[in-house]
């Protein structure tokens, strides 16, 4: 099993990363995951890459960017359009990564987009003498005089390098969301491209094998499909071993399996319990289950705010009642049965329908769809959080292991040919 070895000269306070670019030293296993990937590419291949949120999927693909097969090979870019709307933004997006990136430096695209700063607009600075505010000067650009570089030429300059490019469009499901007819557009410059790699990566599955799958999609049948499950538990369990050793401390196996069943193997939940549990254990001491709980209880008072932000945030008593139900429930199941809405105050099928509705991945994305009518909240703190409100905080602990294999063998059956 593969762990990458920590450099004896490297000193870090915590060998716990949360980030997305991980020191290669801290990173974890996902040795056959990144073969994989190389592989493809290097077959000519393009590549989707589907994963369930924060189990690692950006750090795989930051990874796969450091592994000197890559580096010796291609110019590499990481292009995120999670936040994207329209064409517009996904082409802003693009067009400021790809400036940004060092091997577009003293580039073509470069110099063509130097030449178009004579939209840049100037402000003087000036000194209100009224309200004592001073304000100084800037140089820049209003969202309707940025210069635009059009795409195609974007994707063209990518052509014209001495080195191939591996470029990848994380959280690429996003353009279905567009009002534009991006998937067609993007097609038609992406098929023509000959020195250039591409993964698409996503936390939709569904999107992205309706993307890629069905004949009637642009991107039918353009990338090899991988699907990047959880770390298994034994690998997660050396490597923390392994860091905590970093420390000169050592960590329960026990606690380590409890935290891996109750957080579902998500590698992002996982990292953020055992750093505080790592800056809880004393030089030379070693970790227990009360150390990670302890950890566990100062996560959720940290997002206390935050979370009742989103609660205030919710339309009506409807959906707050229907989060609700799905959280203390776990996987939730029949939500509107008479039972299950009587018990949790739903009041009818109608407004529970229109709940899930807003609450789900297209709108709040607050719950996930697991399989047909069964849900589970998206984010597994916040479940716990809401748990711990209702008083069922130590059912969920008690119940992890359980909660685990089921959640594991819906998804499983789910996902059957």
């Amino acid at each position: 099993m593969y762990i990458a070895k920590k450099k004896e000269t490297m000193e870090l306070e915590n060998p716990f990363f949360t980030i997305t670019d991980i020191p290669e030293e801290f990173f974890c296993d996902r040795k056959v995951e990144t073969a994989n990937i190389i592989s493809l590419l290097n077959n000519g291949s393009n590549v989707v890459l589907k994963a369930p949120r924060r189990i690692g999927k950006s750090s795989l693909i930051k990874h796969v960017f450091k592994q000197k097969v890559i580096v010796d090979r291609y110019n590499t870019l990481f292009v995120d359009i999670y936040g994207t709307k329209n064409a517009a933004d996904f082409h802003s997006e693009f067009q400021n990564a790809l400036l940004s990136a060092p091997f577009a430096r003293n580039s073509r695209i470069k110099r063509t987009f130097s030449s178009m700063v004579k939209s840049a607009y100037i402000e003087l600075g000036d000194y209100d003498t009224l309200t004592g505010k001073v304000s100084f000067p800037k140089i820049g650009f209003s969202p309707s005089t940025l210069p635009k570089i059009p795409i195609k030429d974007l994707f063209g300059y990518l052509e014209e390098t001495s080195r191939p490019n591996l470029i990848v469009f994380d959280e690429f499901q996003q353009i279905q969301q567009y009002p534009e007819r991006m998937a067609a557009i993007l097609r038609g410059y992406i098929q023509q491209m000959r020195n250039t790699r591409f993964i698409f990566s996503g936390s939709s599955r569904h999107m992205l094998t309706t993307m890629f799958q069905l004949s009637n999609q642009p991107f039918y049948k353009s990338a090899a499909p991988m699907d990047l499950d959880i770390l298994s538990l034994d690998s997660y369990k050396e490597f923390c071993h392994e860091m905590f050793k970093y420390g000169n401390k050592n960590v329960d196996g026990a606690a380590v399996t409890f935290a891996y069943y109750l957080f579902l193997g998500e590698t992002y939940l996982l990292q953020e319990v055992m750093k505080e549990s790592y800056s809880r254990t004393a030089s030379g001491g070693a970790c227990t289950k009360e150390i990670v709980l302890s950890s566990i209880e100062e996560l959720l008072n940290r997002k206390e705010s935050d979370y009742r932000d989103i609660l205030n945030r919710l339309n009506n008593q409807k959906e707050r009642n229907t989060l609700y139900c799905i959280a203390v429930e776990g996987i939730a199941r029949g939500l509107t049965s008479s039972s299950i809405m009587k018990r949790y105050n739903l009041d009818n099928a109608s407004s529970v329908q229109n709940a899930l509705e807003n609450l789900g991945e297209d709108k709040l994305g607050l719950i996930d769809k697991i399989a047909k009518g069964t849900f589970i909240v998206q984010d597994r703190l916040f479940e716990l959080w809401i748990s711990k409100k209702t008083g069922m905080l130590e059912t969920k602990y008690l119940d992890a292991e359980n909660r685990f294999n089921r959640q594991r063998e819906i998804i499983s059956s789910v996902n059957l040919p």
